[in-house]
């Protein structure tokens, strides 16, 4: 368990006791994404999320405020394509609405390169893609050190 000065979050690895509760978060992200109109297949995340849970190589961290948890963020591990280089990447990311604007964002992200370091990740990978508040969202990113190297686009099919 992690506590920062000067924020009333608490920052901790996700545990069983917190599916459900991540799964409802899980739900009211969707709603924000450019996604949205896509069904959200519960048993399809229910899934995704248990095997976040049961891999050495997939990471879930939570933030809790007054002990509800109001963030979290996810990711895993992954080789190169062309070496054995490994490298970490953000797969969800999110704080509540309601949340934002403070630190609990940028402590999630800390709390996933502490732990892409430790497991020897050379590199971390991450940013948005899910439509939501995108401007802020790089700025954010990009005041934490991280640099732009491409760019991802979406073409409806």
């Amino acid at each position: 368990m992690i506590h920062l000065r000067r924020d009333v979050s608490t920052y901790r690895l996700a545990d069983r006791n917190d599916f459900a509760v991540l799964f409802d978060m899980c739900k009211i992200f969707h709603q924000e994404t450019d996604l949205s109109d896509i069904p959200f297949d519960d048993s399809v995340f229910a899934a995704h999320l248990s095997w976040l849970y049961s891999s050495d190589d997939c990471f879930l961290g939570v933030a809790e405020r007054g002990g509800k948890v109001v963030g979290f963020i996810s990711g895993w591990l992954y080789n190169l394509y062309f070496s054995k280089t490994l490298s970490a990447q953000t797969n969800l990311w999110y704080v509540l609405p309601e949340c934002r604007g403070g630190m609990s964002g940028l402590r999630l992200l800390k709390m996933f390169e502490i732990w892409a370091s430790g497991k020897e990740a050379k590199f971390l990978v991450g940013g948005t893609s899910s439509g939501i508040a995108m401007s802020r969202s790089n700025k954010l990113i990009e005041r934490f050190g991280y640099e732009p190297v491409g760019s991802e686009y979406r073409k409806v099919l």
